[in-house]
């Protein structure tokens, strides 16, 4: 089963590499890295780097005694509720990517938003108990479709969106 993965069918939905966007939060970039790795490793189709990162984890883990998570030294999730949150998250950035590129991020979000709540009121209440998006699906809906199963709360204000898709201001 892919860690991305919502259902039981782990090929329902191909994992889709983020497209780079305006610089990207590192905190996000990192965490669908390693989900993105954890699934190469889980379906047998290990990268170099990838071994790399398995190493490094395991040897987080065994300087620890033990004592942290190994899903802590992979820098992964380490519970299902934050696993479901990173889904979810890794979803809505690719939909927050399939928004008009040409406008400003903030716009993207705020579009995003009003796709957010087109989706909720409208495909959701008939999609939801789909295991898979519908055949013809644009990649906007399918991502949200993705998102939707993957938590059971999905952000709706541009605000939220826009810090999930790594856009937030520096300090």
């Amino acid at each position: 089963m892919s860690v991305l993965d919502t259902g039981s069918d782990s090929s329902r939905v191909p994992l889709q590499p983020l497209r780079p966007a305006a610089p990207p939060d590192s905190a996000w970039s990192v965490l669908d890295e390693e989900l993105v790795r954890a699934q190469r490793v889980a379906n047998d189709n290990i990268e170099r780097a990838d071994l790399d990162w398995l190493c490094r984890g395991f040897s987080a883990f065994l300087a620890s005694g033990g004592k942290l998570p190994l899903e802590r030294c992979l820098r992964l999730p380490t519970n299902e509720r934050a696993l479901r949150r990173a889904r979810r998250d890794h979803w809505l950035r690719l939909a927050w990517q399939e928004i008009d590129a040409t406008v400003s991020s903030w716009r993207r979000s705020e579009m995003l938003a009003v796709e957010v709540h087109r989706f909720q009121i409208g495909k959701w209440l008939r999609w939801a108990n789909f295991e898979q998006a519908p055949a013809g699906a644009s990649a906007l809906d399918s991502a949200l479709f993705e998102a939707f199963r993957s938590h059971e709360r999905v952000p709706s204000t541009a605000m939220q969106l826009h810090n999930i898709a790594g856009q937030r201001r520096s300090a």
